[in-house]
């Protein structure tokens, strides 16, 4: 059994850490070390933490100054001892079988540098299992990042949580998480390991509970103002380079290059669909965030790769879509009173 190393920043969770940690002390698979750095919490998170740490000897537990999930995942990292690396949230939990399961996935194939799995997400104490996006099985490096256009902002593909890493490749590569990114880290570091490697293991097993509602992310603002978009757009751009890099790197870029801009498509038609339903702004406002939006370098590229009648065609099918959802959602509030 090789030692697998568990890395979990925690910031404020008193409320969630003792199920995520009870979780892990249950893994059927038992050569772990579950390491939590408490990233100067101001409740009574450290002082759970450093009680599990002395009733567990699987369990580590180190205190550092506030700097942020990129720096603490990153500090992990470089004192990780384990084979393999796993990264799991202080506000979630995983099934008994969740380490054992993925060890055995990346270890099918000698040339498998990651494996990564499904999981369902935990809304108000109901879960919900999320479509699987890939079909199960070994593939090429190449073939997962081809797959990764479907959807390149899907979680699925983004966190790291679903997912096990070897550490060799991390260090011998001097791969770390980007500090500059506020939202989206995860999926530039499985980006920049992407580069390194050659095949994945796919498998569907719902190994890992995503606990959605306790977040509080950019992405989930319910009224953004004009500087949350304008970092947001900010922040994708710094995403979007990494991935144009990857790309370029596995010599895919040519050849799917319009499908990779379809990254700005999407968000494009998403802006212009919350200016006319969401967003609460003056007019002026949503006049400047046109502007910015339509100014943007890679959205006039991408607009340059699909043509205006195309995307006028997809705006009204999202609209139609989303309109569909909202009634839906209501539906569902209105019969649960």
């Amino acid at each position: 059994m090789k030692l697998v190393s568990i890395i979990i920043p925690a910031y404020n969770c008193e409320h969630d850490i003792r199920r995520c940690i009870d979780s892990l002390l249950k893994q059927t698979y038992k050569n772990i070390n579950i390491t939590i750095y408490d990233d100067g919490s101001t409740d009574e998170t450290a002082q759970i933490c450093k009680n599990l740490a002395e009733k567990h000897s699987e369990v580590s537990f180190e205190s550092v100054e506030h700097r942020g999930v990129a720096d603490v995942r990153t500090y992990g990292l470089k004192r990780a001892k384990g084979e393999y690396v796993m990264f799991v949230d202080s506000d979630d939990y995983v099934r008994k079988t969740y380490v054992e399961k993925m060890v055995s996935a990346i270890e099918q194939d000698p040339y498998c540098d990651m494996a990564i799995c499904s999981y369902e997400r935990v809304i108000k104490g109901g879960n919900y299992p999320i479509i699987d996006l890939l079909k199960p099985g070994i593939i090429t490096r190449d073939q997962y990042l081809i797959d990764t256009l479907e959807d390149p902002g899907h979680h699925y593909f983004g966190v790291l949580w679903n997912k096990i890493f070897k550490r060799d490749i991390i260090i011998d590569n001097g791969i770390e998480f980007q500090r500059d990114i506020s939202l989206g880290e995860d999926f530039v570091f499985s980006l920049s390991y992407l580069k390194h490697s050659r095949k994945v293991n796919v498998i569907n097993d719902r190994l890992y509970f995503y606990c959605y509602q306790t977040r509080d992310t950019l992405s989930r603002i319910q009224e953004k103002e004009i500087s949350d978009c304008h970092n947001e757009l900010i922040n994708r751009n710094k995403i979007f380079k990494n991935y144009v890099s990857v790309m370029k790197s596995s010599g895919l870029y040519n050849t799917y290059k319009k499908k990779i801009y379809d990254y700005w498509i999407v968000f494009l038609i998403r802006q212009k669909y919350s200016l006319i339903t969401e967003y609460r702004w003056n007019i002026e406002n949503k006049r400047l965030w046109e502007k910015e939006i339509v100014d943007e370098y890679f959205i006039k590229k991408a607009i340059s790769n699909y043509g205006q009648k195309e995307i006028a065609l997809r705006f009204a099918k999202y609209s139609i879509t989303q309109t569909f959802k909202n009634i839906a959602k209501k539906l569902v509030l209105f019969f649960r009173i």
